[in-house]
């Protein structure tokens, strides 16, 4: 699939239809992660996974069953499965739980679902949404508020919802003010990315546009296949997240530094939430 940005849809607007932005970068998103997480200071599934592990024996009832919603590529869910946890995960896209299945086998339950649906019936000792996927809902009633409530529903009591996102500053400073009009690449032989980024001037959202060239067997030597997609993260204010999520019924909300046990300050580039359902 190949599209100018200015013709493409946000995320959040085409995710009724049956194809998806991450459908295209399935194939190279484990490659794209290592530069996010050295680049760009994303925290290595291990620190999420120390992380997640202290604040799960700090509960009162034991965590054992885990859903990741925007599970992607199920590389968090295999760090989860290291640590002992029985697992189940939920993406909007076919191609990325293409990739999880390959990597986590027929034993992990899978499912393809578009937030704010949630179609599980069990429910499950804790939720997490890693890899600031909650940038890609808008903190609306209709949107990140249904979330909340679809994710209390596979909750049990007492159970834990951690969901990361970038800050502002790491949304408009650190991407657009930094970056400006620059556009940055990299080239791993036989695939090339590159990102330019804009913000929205109420400072509602930034734009990543991203374009990928893949070489593709199909294809005479020496011609690539071109994507290109509209990448569009919502800053999320936390007063509205917070009423959203109280709304839910949860409770005890708190907000690190990127997976620390440090309170995240105005600085902060990302923010892990931790909430308690009721």
């Amino acid at each position: 699939m190949t599209a100018q940005p200015e013709t493409m849809e946000p995320a959040h607007v085409i995710a009724g239809q049956q194809r998806f932005y991450a459908d295209e970068v399935a194939t190279n998103y484990d490659r794209l992660v290592e530069w996010v997480v050295g680049g760009w200071h994303e925290s290595p599934r291990t620190r999420m996974g120390d992380f997640l592990t202290q604040l799960w024996a700090r509960q009162a009832t034991p965590t054992h069953e885990v859903l990741e919603i925007c599970c992607g590529t199920g590389l968090m869910l295999q760090e989860l499965i290291r640590r002992g946890y029985a697992v189940s995960g939920l993406d909007q896209s076919a191609a990325m739980l293409a990739q999880a299945r390959q990597r986590l086998g027929a034993g992990v339950e899978l499912v393809q679902a578009v937030l704010p649906d949630i179609p599980l019936r069990h429910q499950f000792d804790a939720v997490i949404s890693s890899a600031a996927a909650f940038n890609y809902l808008p903190d609306t009633e209709a949107v990140l508020g249904r979330t909340f409530q679809s994710v209390a529903q596979v909750l049990r009591p007492g159970g834990t919802f951690v969901f990361d996102i970038m800050g502002r500053t790491m949304l408009q400073k650190h991407m657009v003010e930094r970056f400006g009009t620059n556009v940055l690449a990299t080239d791993l032989g036989d695939a090339a990315f590159l990102w330019k980024f804009a913000a929205d001037e109420a400072g509602r959202y930034s734009d990543l546009t991203y374009v990928q060239f893949t070489r593709d067997s199909s294809l005479p030597e020496g011609l690539y296949t071109r994507t290109t997609e509209l990448h569009r993260m919502y800053v999320h204010e936390h007063d509205i997240v917070r009423r959203l999520a109280g709304d839910a019924g949860f409770v005890d909300i708190q907000v690190f530094d990127n997976y620390s046990q440090q309170p995240a300050g105005a600085d902060a580039l990302y923010e892990t939430w931790t909430l308690t359902r009721a």
